[in-house]
């Protein structure tokens, strides 16, 4: 049995690899201690006149503003983007190779979008942020095309399918490993 040395491993790394990693981590962190702690009454918001001269969150003005943007944007949504960030983290640190990088990200945008479109007819009424909804503005305009075109049942119908399809793609099949897993 042979036994790695510590030299060993630090030759396997790649130095533009880790610091991407740690600056994504940087990222991940700040982001998700905005989010955490957003509050609506912090400027950009409008929520109340007149503005506050402090500001609540954790991250100052730029977590403020994030916050806010990311919530504006994705409403529940950017908790699934800074989640999705923090894997993404854990996954250059274990040194994984992500195959065909192009589709994993498509399928995550998809996935985000079906996410945001599903819990805007879910739950339209339920925001962490900004009274736009709780998939934000692109939850809304998802919503909107949706029931434009499809009754209620064909809109829920579609958005799943896109969420479970985006899923698919950028995670190359977990999904379905983890539901072999839990169903047998």
């Amino acid at each position: 049995m042979v036994i790695p040395s510590p030299l060993n491993m630090f030759e396997q790394r790649n130095l533009k690899v880790d610091i991407c990693a740690l600056g994504l981590l940087a990222l991940t962190t700040f982001l998700g201690f905005a989010l955490l702690t957003y509050h609506k009454t912090d400027p950009p918001g409008t929520l109340v006149y007149p503005v506050p001269t402090s500001y609540q969150n954790a991250c100052g003005v730029i977590g403020a503003f994030a916050a806010h943007n990311l919530f504006t944007t994705l409403g529940i949504g950017a908790y699934y983007a800074v989640g999705s960030l923090a894997i993404l983290t854990i996954i250059l640190f274990k040194r994984r190779e992500i195959d065909q990088p192009v589709l994993r990200a498509g399928g995550w945008i998809v996935s985000l979008v079906g996410l945001t479109a599903f819990v805007a007819l879910a739950i339209p009424n339920f925001s962490p942020g900004p009274v736009v909804g709780s998939g934000g503005y692109v939850g809304a305009i998802a919503r909107n095309l949706l029931e434009q075109h499809f009754a209620q049942a064909g809109a829920y119908i579609f958005t799943i399918t896109v969420l479970l399809a985006g899923l698919l793609l950028c995670t190359d099949y977990v999904l379905l490993k983890v539901a072999a897993l839990t169903t047998i």
